[in-house]
């Protein structure tokens, strides 16, 4: 048959909408055996009600589940919207053309044996993406679990895994299939609902940024939660991430950190994505957002029934940055009156025999002060504790402000803190409770760390002028791209295109050719071994500055050479005295380009870690990397010392991002040191590296594209 192109990003959401809302399944397995996956995913289907129609397809069997079974997709009596394959690897490219002869609209591949199976299973793999492309079909997997979706119209369960989660209103990813069965578990445990759940497998077409595209134009979604092994096309993922955390919080769990430094850390800060450490933290946080208002800010009443638990949980909130206030007088006096003593205060503690219309009152008296963001309440085993949470709820559901609780230790909605919304499942204004207060303080901490994130200026990307990379590009050109230092005259040309000169430097052997130097440089000047490595030690003897006369010079070269042996050495003249930094630009492997900031010199080399964000860099990002780093205070001012320029150094780091953006074959950027003085910035070295320019995977759509883009365009 004729190729038919696939689906590109501009007009994936109706496929994928295919995927997750089709009208007719087949389920093409090849085994007799009741147990096979194939025959678990159609009883999957019937058991939870799927509203469209379901065909076997088994080549080895007449029947499934009573059910008679086709022998060949094509012999389906009708259209097919999805088809789920669990057929051994060897046999799926033959489905997969039958699949595509029967116009299917999507396919799932359940089965392993292909990016898992070395070089054979590889060559299967692209085999398998070339027919799904050429036929118009849409593929999740190999190696996927499966799909649900929970909408009433569909109630698609078509996996293999154990359990069903609640319906409700996250959308969740998983690139494990092994987690596929853990997911659903703990979303029943938790009583979180759950719209749609994609075990993605392999992920060789459908990816993480095409369903976060669905998700951001689904009504039955509100907030997405992620678990991801790695990110296909950083720039995309943090561009749709940040568009749909403005009014969806997107939550991930990154496993395998694989990257130098944390280069995930700086990807989901720049598109807002709420990061956990473990599977249990994302669900701690999902849980929040999923039933709660976001804080408008950082200060807790605390309210339970524990004066221990009172402690720990005024404890936790500190470690997390959050504030446990005192109240004020008036507020006090209220809660004497309620409570009989004179030393109420926050944390409120009503005992362990409290009084659950007392408690309710404490509860709404504080949720209502105007004092708090938010409410933690502790809840201890209680002769009344269902009237306990009943009161825990209610006020939940009046207050506005996000309530949680540590309730009888458990993780997840005990039935006295949930909402019904209408499928019967625990909806929104339901409370989260947490085996600890530890645990709800960390996703409390969390959710005010997304709001202020949400209720921030996104910022913009400058314009830096002064830009012409003709000649850059000219040297890109001819330059090797193997990763090697290029030429000093390469690096000036690369950077003066966007408008950047590193101070004047002349490389020399021995002092006969250190004197000629300084002939046309001019005195004073510094001496330094030109090997990277000891380039800014003065620590060691390395460096040496303020060379006044030839005598000065003699003794610099003898100092030098004692301190680190052998080598050529650099002369420059004095530059002006400033702040030590090291800006450095590098391709991650995992998120693509980052850009990161740090304090130099010896001391700082030991003690202080780089901070980096992705590219594209706003002017809010350079602003919060300058003011963010160790040390900031010697560059913003503070405790005695004067501010430098860090508008200039902000300038050089935004003609730094430019530079990546506009010459893909850039590998790394090194400038080092950069002197930010009281009036501008100074350059003494910068070293540039070449690679080849990022191409799009042959196998994965979403793999990290060019980015190249036209003079004048901001792509955020």
């Amino acid at each position: 048959m004729a190729a038919v192109d696939v689906p590109g990003p501009a007009d994936h959401e109706g496929s994928i909408d295919r995927l997750l809302h089709p009208r007719v399944v087949a389920v093409i397995g090849a085994s007799r055996q009741p147990a096979a996956v194939g025959h678990e995913v159609f009883r999957q289907l019937l058991a939870h009600g799927f509203t469209g129609t379901v065909y076997p397809v088994n080549a080895a069997a007449t029947h499934v589940a009573s059910v008679y079974a086709y022998r060949d997709v094509c012999d389906v009596p009708a259209p097919i919207d999805l088809a789920v394959i669990a057929v051994p690897a060897r046999e799926v490219t033959a489905v997969m053309r039958a699949c595509a002869r029967k116009r299917v609209g999507g396919v799932i591949v359940v089965s392993a044996g292909f990016a898992d199976a070395g070089d054979e299973g590889r060559d299967r793999l692209a085999e398998v993406i070339r027919i799904a492309r050429d036929g118009g079909m849409r593929l999740i997997g190999p190696n996927a679990m499966g799909v649900v979706n929970t909408a009433p119209s569909s109630r698609l369960h078509a996996t293999f895994a154990a359990g069903a989660p609640p319906a409700g209103r996250v959308g969740v990813l998983t690139q494990s299939g092994a987690l596929a069965g853990t997911f659903l578990a703990e979303a029943a445990r938790r009583a979180i609902g759950f719209s749609t759940f994609v075990s993605a497998g392999d992920r060789s077409d459908v990816s993480t940024n095409d369903l976060l595209e669905y998700w951001r134009s689904d009504s039955r979604t509100s907030v997405v939660m992620l678990h991801l092994q790695s990110v296909g096309n950083p720039r995309r993922f943090a561009r749709i991430a940040r568009d749909l955390g403005r009014t969806k919080p997107v939550v991930a769990l990154k496993s395998g950190q694989d990257s130098t430094g944390d280069g995930v850390d700086a990807l989901f800060t720049s598109a807002g994505v709420v990061r956990a450490d473990t599977l249990t933290q994302l669900f701690d946080a999902v849980q929040l957002l999923a039933h709660q208002p976001l804080p408008t800010g950082r200060r807790v009443g605390v309210v339970g029934t524990s004066r221990a638990l009172a402690a720990l949980a005024t404890d936790a909130c500190r470690t997390y940055a959050l504030e446990v206030p005192l109240l004020s007088e008036r507020t006090c006096a209220a809660l004497a009156d309620l409570l009989g003593h004179r030393h109420a205060t926050n944390p409120v503690d009503l005992g362990p025999l409290a009084d659950p219309d007392r408690f309710e009152a404490a509860l709404r008296l504080v949720a209502g002060s105007g004092e708090v963001d938010a409410v933690l309440t502790l809840v201890t085993p209680h002769a009344q504790e269902d009237r306990l949470g009943s009161a825990v709820r209610t006020v939940a559901a009046d207050v506005g402000l996000p309530v949680l609780a540590s309730y009888l230790g458990l993780d997840g909605m005990p039935d006295a803190l949930a909402v019904p919304d209408a499928t019967g499942s625990p909806g929104p204004g339901s409370v989260p409770s947490y085996s600890s207060p530890e645990s709800a303080a960390l996703a409390l901490s969390r959710a005010a760390d997304h709001a202020a994130w949400r209720s921030r200026d996104l910022g913009r990307v400058p314009e830096p002028g002064g830009v012409d990379l003709r000649a850059a590009r000219r040297e890109v050109g001819t330059s090797p791209k193997d990763g090697t230092w290029l030429p000093e005259a390469t690096v000036a040309a690369l950077l003066g295109g966007v408008g950047l000169r590193a101070w004047p430097s002349v490389r020399v052997a021995d002092e006969r050719e250190a004197l000629a130097a300084v002939a046309s440089l001019g005195w004073p000047v510094a001496l330094k071994i030109a090997d990277e490595r000891f380039r800014s030690r003065l620590d060691v003897g390395a460096v040496q500055l303020g060379l006044g006369t030839e005598a000065d010079l003699g003794a610099a070269w003898r100092t030098i050479r004692a301190a680190v042996g052998p080598g050529d050495m650099l002369v420059q003249p004095m530059a002006p005295a400033g702040v030590s930094t090291v800006v450095r630009l590098r391709q991650d492997p995992t998120v693509g380009t980052l850009l990161s900031l740090r304090l130099g010199g010896a001391v700082a080399d030991l003690l202080a870690d780089p901070l980096a964000r992705t590219l594209p860099l706003t002017d809010l990002d350079a602003e919060e990397l300058i003011g963010s780093i160790r040390g900031s205070v010697l560059l913003v001012g503070g405790s005695g010392a004067p501010a430098a320029d860090t508008g200039a150094l902000a300038d050089l780091l935004h003609r730094v991002a430019r530079l990546a953006e506009e010459v893909p074959e850039i590998g790394e950027v090194l400038l080092d040191p950069v002197l930010v003085g009281r009036t501008g910035v100074v350059l003494l070295h910068a070293g540039v590296r070449l690679l080849p320019a990022p191409a799009a995977s042959p196998t994965r759509p979403d793999a990290p594209a060019s980015t190249n883009r036209q003079a004048g365009t901001v792509d955020l």
